[in-house]
């Protein structure tokens, strides 16, 4: 399956960013993706990165687990189990039960990609996921954004995962 738009918002998310030239994985999935967001007729209108921490907690607790990011894991999740994915052990869920109160927390993965429609009002696809027994990593989601470039139009960066088969499930 392939892209339903001709271009699309990307957004990716880091644990924590690591100092520059420490952290390979983390600047070549950036390289790929900003090459993508900077070519006029890219397939990538809008490329956020943000970092979101190791964990949070699965209720708010006073100012440190914002809503907002709880609601993006709460999105991703609705988009897995949309499409009979799973989101662990990429995102892992902890929790126990203590009186009447769910306590727990969320570990976020190294690298999370998502991709929305052009607006960026409809998800489209999380990376990392698996599909059946397939995982699909981080490369494979940048694969499947470089596979809608036109020959010729942008560079593609080779990091050795070209390889690989990749694929973005659009939404209904």
């Amino acid at each position: 399956m392939t892209l339903t738009a001709d271009s699309v918002q990307v957004v990716l998310r880091f644990r924590t960013l690591g100092p520059s030239g420490l952290n390979p994985p983390q600047i070549k999935v950036l390289d790929r993706l900003q090459t993508l967001s900077e070519d006029e007729d890219g397939p990538v209108t809008e490329l956020d990165v943000d970092i979101w921490g190791a964990s949070m907690g699965i209720t708010q607790t006073a100012d440190r687990d914002p809503a907002d990011t709880r609601e993006t894991v709460a999105e991703f999740r609705q988009w897995a189990d949309a499409y009979g994915y799973r989101l662990q052990p990429a995102f892992a869920w902890h929790s126990s039960d203590s009186k009447d109160t769910e306590n727990g927390q969320i570990v976020t993965p190294l690298i999370t990609l998502a991709v929305y429609n052009e607006t960026g009002e409809r998800l489209q696809a999380v990376y990392p996921h698996i599909d059946g027994e397939d995982v699909q990593t981080i490369h494979d989601g940048v694969e499947a954004l470089e596979s809608m470039v036109e020959p010729g139009d942008t560079e593609q960066a080779d990091d050795g995962q070209n390889d690989q088969e990749s694929r973005v499930d659009p939404l209904p």
